[in-house]
């Protein structure tokens, strides 16, 4: 049946009149309304199409990803110049871009990144990157290639596992040239060297693509390269503990010298040392901190054992001891410079500007020849070594102190005070100048900022209180909270952990000592305690050291002037061998050269050995097994009568560095528990034969808690050691 059909079958089912009238409607409204309608085609709405977002790439890094969450559009162009850099450099950058993106416009963040990333820092990152490169390409270097172009970024565990790695392959390749033998026996013939040697040799080639010094390297130069030592080399080369040692440095001086390339190391950014490198300082701290808490040391003979870091406490290694130490062999020198009619004199020396990475008021110095700041302390003390030597050669004689310190991008200068005779400040003042301003001393600025001298006037003050400002800045900011620094415009006090961290990155030593005896000796001394020696040229320079008088001590000693082979007291030494079967020295004690090996006086008398410290030591228990002697410089036993005890007390709390007021005294002779941190305590303990002074780490007693609180710049500064 067709569709008509069908349309038929349907309309004959409806009635006629219902037909007729339907019919009717639909012409009348076709002839009124219908015919005068427009023609309109029906207009659908379009599907819309969903819009696709940008999709974010799988292999960018963790600043990317920041600045792709601010901002997709740009991507490509931001990656041509953060993509390559690691996220501790890129990430100042990308912080800088989104907040220029969010507090004024696109144009301008993108224009920041163009004229600092885009301009100067890429020179200078590849000024840089150019020192650490290897000079002649190695199979070490080409199969570790990857490793050490992303060492700056390494973390410890994975420099760690680096060294085990270079390690094994090393001794791995060793043991293949011995396995051959036509390599072996042509160490045998005639005129060849041997085969130990060549061996050297071949690894020396190796370690020349990766920039790192084998040992025994400066032997090799001079020709003085024995077979014992090159076994003790290739002991080395294949121990990871030395490579890891090796690599941590390179791995830290690498980035910290990428940093300052950047400039993140300035003023404006973080002055001294970058963020990294200060934090990473502070962790280290905290770690030595759980160390030294969790570690005793043990007398191998007894089994006493004494925590670590009561002795950490009471050594140099303290801060406050530090400084205190420094300011008594000042004014010592200051006292010996006054009774000889010395004048003091107060010199800064200044590197080039090329040695200078940032302006002080900002932009980096076009100049810049890429150094790090070592090797502008190398620069330094080639100066002031032929400054000594011209001194010399004229008979003039100088002592004092010298203290390294960086500018604010990190660039040390030094300030050295010294004493000399009044009529030989000219011909001093000559040869310093000259030699300071040799270099490049004709550029801007140089006559005014390179070199100062200037002479101690008493009427203004000591010349101990020149260099203190700067030995306290250089420690721990001691009495300096409310001083600012001129380098960064900051906190002394503040600023004191970031010079701190710099001098420990780079391994510059920020003081030394210029003529006079060495401290070495002195610190021996000062083991003995009040002991008395029947040696009539040693116990006058033992009772100097005691009572703290560094100017008698040097007196004692020979003078300010005097030479180190006409010390009356010196070192003697023990040696030992290490894991590499090397001789190590070690201090046993002194003796002086003027009598001869009779006079040899021990200050090591117990051989001490760092343990895990058992938990809740009973020391009192320890000690009464075995008598504490004054050479460990733990306790010491006081005398019954009341005013002597106090006097004693007052003593050993200015040898561990503590507040020795009168508050203070009178509470630990009350037997009270003074609180020195947060987990120790400090008290009076007379339950032994005599009263004894002890470190607890439980407060035992009920502890004072008055409003009078003991004030510590020691035990509370625990990122400062080591």
């Amino acid at each position: 049946m067709t569709s008509t059909q069908q349309l038929r079958d349907f309309t004959d089912a409806i009635p006629e009149n219902t037909r007729y009238f339907s019919g009717i409607a639909l012409r009348g409204y076709f002839e009124k309304i219908g015919k005068y309608l427009p023609y309109k085609p029906i207009e659908r709405t379009p599907i819309t199409k969903p819009v696709l977002e940008k999709k974010m790439p799988n292999d960018i890094s963790y600043s990317e990803i920041k600045l792709w969450q601010v901002d997709n559009e740009d991507h490509d162009f931001r990656s041509q110049y953060i993509a390559n850099l690691p996220d501790y450099l890129s990430s100042y950058f990308a912080n800088k871009y989104i907040d220029l993106f969010k507090t004024k416009n696109r144009r301008s963040a993108n224009t920041f990144l163009r004229n600092t990333l885009g301009g100067d820092i890429k020179k200078r990152l590849d000024l840089v990157n150019h020192r650490y490169e290897p000079i002649k390409p190695s199979a070490l270097s080409i199969n570790f290639s990857a490793e050490f172009e992303k060492l700056p970024t390494f973390s410890r565990q994975r420099i760690s596992d680096l060294s085990v790695e270079i390690a094994r392959y090393l001794d791995k390749h060793i043991q293949n040239l011995l396995s051959e033998t036509a390599f072996c026996l042509s160490a045998n013939e005639t005129n060849q060297e041997s085969l130990e040697h060549k061996i050297y040799l071949i690894i020396l080639k190796e370690m020349a693509g990766i920039n790192i010094e084998p040992p025994y390297f400066s032997d090799y130069k001079n020709d003085k390269l024995t077979n014992d030592n090159i076994i003790k080399a290739l002991a080395k080369i294949t121990d990871d503990n030395w490579w890891n040692n090796k690599l941590k440095r390179r791995r830290d001086i690498q980035r910290e010298h990428l940093s300052i390339a950047v400039g993140q190391v300035q003023k404006k950014a973080s002055p001294y040392a970058s963020r990294s490198c200060i934090g990473e300082w502070i962790e280290q701290k905290r770690q030595n901190k759980e160390f030294i808490d969790n570690t005793a040391i043990e007398n191998q003979e007894t089994g006493e054992q004494i925590p670590l870091n009561l002795q950490v406490y009471k050594s140099n290694a303290n801060p406050a001891i530090r400084r205190c130490e420094l300011m008594t062999r000042m004014r010592g020198f200051e006292d010996i410079a006054d009774e000889l009619n010395y004048s003091g004199v107060f010199i800064t020396i200044t590197a080039p500007s090329k040695f200078h990475s940032v302006h002080s008021k900002g932009g980096f110095v076009e100049n810049w020849i890429g150094n790090n700041p070592r090797d502008t302390q190398s620069y330094l003390c080639g100066v002031w070594s032929r400054i000594r030597a011209k001194l010399n050669r004229e008979g003039i004689k100088i002592f004092g102190f010298r203290v390294a310190e960086p500018h604010h991008d990190g660039t040390p200068h030094w300030h050295i005070l010294v004493f000399m005779r009044p009529e030989h400040l000219d011909i001093a003042f000559k040869t310093m100048w000259i030699y300071a301003m040799d270099e490049d001393g004709h550029e801007k600025g140089a006559a005014l900022n390179r070199f100062e001298f200037t002479m101690i006037d008493k009427t203004k003050g000591s010349a101990t209180g020149y260099i203190a400002k700067y030995i306290s800045k250089n420690i721990d900011g001691y009495a300096l909270d409310d001083e600012l620094d001129d380098g960064s415009g900051q906190s002394l006090k503040d600023m004191s952990k970031a010079v701190t961290a710099w001098a420990s990155r780079w391994k510059i030593r920020q003081f030394q000592q210029i003529g006079g005896a060495p401290v070495s000796v002195w610190r021996e001394l000062r083991r003995l305690k009040d002991k008395k020696v029947e040696d009539k040229i040693i116990d006058p320079v033992l009772a100097a050291a005691d009572v703290g008088d560094w100017a008698a001590y040097t007196s004692h000693q020979g003078g300010p002037m005097v030479l180190r082979k006409d010390l009356k007291v010196r070192l003697s030494y023990d040696e030992e061998f290490n894991q590499y079967e090397e001789k190590i020295k070690k201090i046993k004690g002194v003796f002086s050269p003027l009598i001869g090996l009779s006079s040899f006086i021990c200050t090591r008398l117990i051989k001490w050995v760092l343990v895990k410290k058992e938990k809740d030591v009973d020391l009192k228990n320890r000690a009464g097994r075995t008598p504490w002697s004054s050479v460990n410089n733990c306790t010491r036993k006081f005398k019954n009568d009341g005013d002597d005890q106090r006097e004693q007390i007052r003593r050993e709390l200015k040898i561990m560095g503590l507040s020795d007021d009168d508050f203070i005294i009178n509470q630990l002779y009350l037997r009270k528990n003074i609180k020195i941190n947060q987990n120790q305590y400090i008290k009076l303990d007379n339950t032994l034969n005599g009263v004894h002074l002890i470190v607890s780490n439980s407060p035992g007693d009920k502890v004072n808690h008055s409003k009078k609180s003991l004030k510590i710049s020691t035990f509370d500064d625990y990122e400062f050691l080591f």
